[in-house]
């Protein structure tokens, strides 16, 4: 899915080049579709994250059901 899909390393990098405010990580953990673990985009993505010092109020997920207002 690379041609359609950005990794976590890759998604944490367009926040910081598009110096966007917040960020929301989706399209993830629906279907378990590679024999990383269900989890695993979400810890790398965690991991990215911290690495680039942004913090989680800036770059999140949502739990499965769940939506967000973005101001």
């Amino acid at each position: 899915m690379r041609t359609v899909h950005m990794n976590p390393m890759e998604s944490v990098q367009a926040h910081l080049d598009l110096e966007a405010w917040e960020s929301v990580g989706m399209h993830f953990g629906t279907f378990q579709m590679t024999t990383e673990g269900i989890d695993g985009t979400l810890r790398a993505l965690e991991d990215a994250r911290r690495m680039k010092n942004i913090p989680s109020s800036r770059f999140r997920t949502l739990d499965f059901g769940e939506s967000v207002r973005l101001e």
